[in-house]
């Protein structure tokens, strides 16, 4: 088998870049344009690289003339965009790759398979010579997911006892399918404190279906249960309307517009609700069904990581605003978005990345409900109120990207927007102060600080004007 000992370096010196090659498989394929077995070998290289991309796999391509021609610069450069070739690409004019891979009749096409520490794992050449390699990088590819903790944002494998990713600090998915840091902050369903005192309420069976497992956690207004589907089997979470709010109609009408609301939103972003009730049982007055998910709420994560990466807030917000913006298309404005009602699911079998659920529509109204709050009406968290929110104006789908805009400079900054001992104050900094910039060390992209800055505008008409057009400004889509 051909060897080519310094393989290592050639691969992590610029061209080509040493962040392709590094922790991952690597492919590299010789060819030559004037090569009719590598002209219609090149779309199936094409199309393996584009398949086998998320998996890890890396594709460098060498151009390997074989006559004065074929070393025109120009002419190869050509060939590249005529035949998509978007990998890295050597031109080897000299032959110098040639001596080191190939033996003296120098075939093309001709492949090289390496393994993530460089070292050759396989070589093959001619027309099938890229379904040759292909089991082999299977095997890799299964040898490696066994052992080594794999980014999926960044598309490589890291050494066995990394928890994290070095360049985007994303937490990885493990060999063993379970992760620490999940583990560590996990609750379900709505933003919980765990609570260890007797129910009464668990093993109840409200109105037939809906068997009460264990106490999850709870709110101002109710608790949360794990709850058990008694004619189907499966899991969800049961929000129960306290005791004493069972003669408060307001609590009612806020629990009945809570399930309406999330039920309008319908988006994979969005809690599921799968039932709503009233009953003339004062220990469950009002309940609300619903998707029981194995989250944190991002408050949680955000008092342990002090701030995120910018990658990972980007692909945080990206999900926030998807469902968000599924939200408004629906004429609803959610009214109280914060950390604290965005649960974070970690990756799963279905799903590479980190994903979320926007949770607690209590006060979301539709816009054509008298402008979506009676004026002199003021609800919300004051941290993340839009301008419009703190004077009790009625509010629309820019208040919520006021609210987005705050989350997000949070996330990145690992502070608010303002802050002050007093309500009064921080109300008064969302009126008539303009946000701290995004300090330089951050390295935040001119982009996305200018787009956070245009959400938190003072003036609803000078922000994006949904949470989708917030998306857009900041290249999220």
């Amino acid at each position: 088998m051909p060897s080519f000992e310094g393989v290592t370096e050639w691969l992590n010196q610029a061209p080509p870049n040493a962040r392709e090659a590094k922790g991952r498989p690597t492919l590299i394929h010789f060819w030559c344009f004037n090569s009719e077995i590598s002209a219609a070998n090149l779309p199936r290289v094409a199309e393996f690289r584009d398949r086998r991309k998320r998996e890890g796999l890396r594709v460098i391509a060498i151009h390997l003339p074989r006559s004065q021609e074929e070393r025109d610069t120009r002419a190869v450069r050509d060939a590249i965009a005529r035949l998509n070739l978007t990998e890295p690409c050597a031109l080897d004019n000299e032959h110098k790759l040639r001596e080191a891979f190939l033996n003296e009749q120098g075939f093309v096409p001709a492949y090289y398979l390496f393994d993530t520490r460089c070292r050759l794992r396989s070589f093959s050449t001619g027309a099938e010579g890229l379904e040759i390699l292909e089991d082999e990088l299977d095997q890799m590819l299964l040898d490696l997911r066994g052992r080594h903790p794999f980014c999926p944002e960044c598309e490589l494998f890291l050494d066995e006892d990394a928890l994290f990713c070095s360049d985007c600090g994303l937490p990885l998915t493990l060999p063993s399918g379970a992760h620490p840091y999940y583990e560590k902050h996990h609750s379900a369903s709505l933003p919980t404190v765990r609570l260890v005192n007797p129910d009464p309420l668990i093993g109840q069976i409200i109105e037939g279906k809906y068997e009460l497992i264990g106490r999850v956690g709870e709110g101002g207004m109710s608790v949360v249960y794990r709850a058990r589907r008694v004619h189907i089997g499966d899991e969800v979470a049961v929000k129960v309307l306290l005791r004493k709010f069972a003669a408060d109609d307001d609590a009612r009408a806020r629990f009945r517009r809570e399930a309406g609301a999330a039920a309008i939103a319908h988006h994979p972003n969005v809690i599921t609700i799968h039932d709503f009730g009233e009953t003339d049982d004062g220990n469950v007055p009002a309940f609300i069904v619903m998707e029981f998910v194995r989250g944190t709420p991002l408050r949680d994560l955000l008092q342990s990581e002090d701030h995120f990466p910018v990658e990972r807030a980007r692909r945080l917000m990206r999900v926030i605003c998807a469902g968000v913006g599924a939200a408004h298309r629906q004429g609803l404005v959610h009214r109280d978005l914060k950390p604290d009602n965005i649960l974070v699911v970690a990756p799963d079998d279905d799903s590479e990345f980190e994903s979320v659920r926007v949770v607690d529509f209590g006060f979301a109204k539709l816009v054509t409900e008298a402008g979506a709050a009676a004026t002199g009406t003021v609800v919300g968290t004051p941290f993340y109120m839009s301008p419009e929110q703190c004077l009790g104006q009625p509010l629309d789908a820019r208040s919520d990207v006021y609210s987005l805009g705050a989350m997000f400079y949070e996330l990145l900054s690992g502070r608010r927007p303002f802050t002050s001992e007093k309500v009064s104050g921080i109300i008064n900094k969302h009126l008539y102060e303009a946000p701290e910039p995004l300090p330089p060390s951050l390295a935040i992209p001119k982009r996305i600080s200018a787009a956070i800055m245009n959400a938190l505008a003072k003036d609803p008409r000078d922000r994006p004007q949904t949470a989708t057009d917030l998306a857009r400004q900041l290249q999220l889509l």
